[in-house]
């Protein structure tokens, strides 16, 4: 459980397993501790690194150092620091943006891509819109009630507890405070930050989208434009999941996931 740094600052990351290499990237407001239903999976048939980003859980630094330009050298210096060539990367929400420019920036080191629940930051009118209109209810809205389905928090009351205490496991959101943490996530969707829909026609590695049907921030729809421009990819809808698929209905995630990982890496 080593510390590499990266831009002056240390990032926390793990390894776990054999294999193929996997890079997990969570999202905002979250950490690597957060994969914890996917790891002891994975880890039977691949390595699996997962890494805390700049100013989330343990790799500590200030907010203005929340640019995609340095979560992404970031995920490089783990790959590095571990000697990985290539890897494919599995990002929720934040974590898929990082992804997206690590495939369209660094398509060497990339394998494969699984995006899971998240806008890519793509420049999409239905995408936008629902994080517009997400964006002004949210402020008396829980971690977990921002996130989860309905159906999971209604179901699973101890779990999705879990899911908020490991959301409030990241020092920088408490020291800077909600409002100026809140910016942060914000200002990851200003226009200077989006991309265009064709410029995921640029992604040449295999890739799999996964969205929750009751995700309230990426409609399926939007997640339908993005496979539609990536060659060859492939969609799945989880089915009663939220904002976070992965965490909801693992069962179902992790088959999806390692059924496209399967077919791509251990051919």
């Amino acid at each position: 459980m080593p510390f590499i740094v990266s831009h002056g600052r240390k990032i926390y990351y793990e390894r776990h397993g054999q294999g193929p290499a996997l890079l997990f990237c969570h999202g905002a407001g979250s950490n690597a501790a957060t994969w914890w239903q996917q790891l002891p999976v994975f880890a039977r048939e691949f390595s699996c690194l997962t890494m805390d980003l700049r100013c989330f859980g343990r790799s500590i630094a200030p907010l203005d150092e929340f640019e995609f330009a340095l979560f992404v050298d970031d995920a490089l210096a783990v790959l590095d620091a571990e000697h990985v060539e290539r890897a494919a990367v599995i990002g929720q929400s934040l974590g898929g943006m990082v992804g997206v420019r690590l495939a369209l920036q660094h398509a060497p080191r990339l394998s494969a891509f699984v995006a899971c629940d998240s806008s890519l930051t793509i420049d999409h009118p239905a995408l936008l819109d629902a994080m517009a209109r997400r964006v002004t209810r949210v402020q008396a809205l829980s971690v977990e009630q921002r996130s989860l389905g309905r159906w999971f928090i209604e179901q699973h009351p101890d779990r999705a507890a879990l899911y908020a205490q490991i959301n409030h496991f990241n020092p920088s959101a408490h020291t800077y405070g909600s409002d100026a943490w809140g910016a942060a996530v914000t200002g990851l969707m200003a226009p200077r930050n989006l991309l265009p829909l064709a410029a995921l026609a640029g992604i040449d590695c295999p890739t799999l989208f996964v969205v929750g049907s009751e995700d309230p921030l990426v409609p399926i729809e939007a997640m339908q434009a993005f496979a539609q421009q990536v060659p060859g990819s492939e969609l799945r809808v989880v089915e009663g999941a939220g904002h976070s698929a992965y965490f909801e209905k693992p069962v179902e995630f992790n088959e999806n996931v390692l059924a496209f990982l399967r077919r791509h890496l251990l051919r």
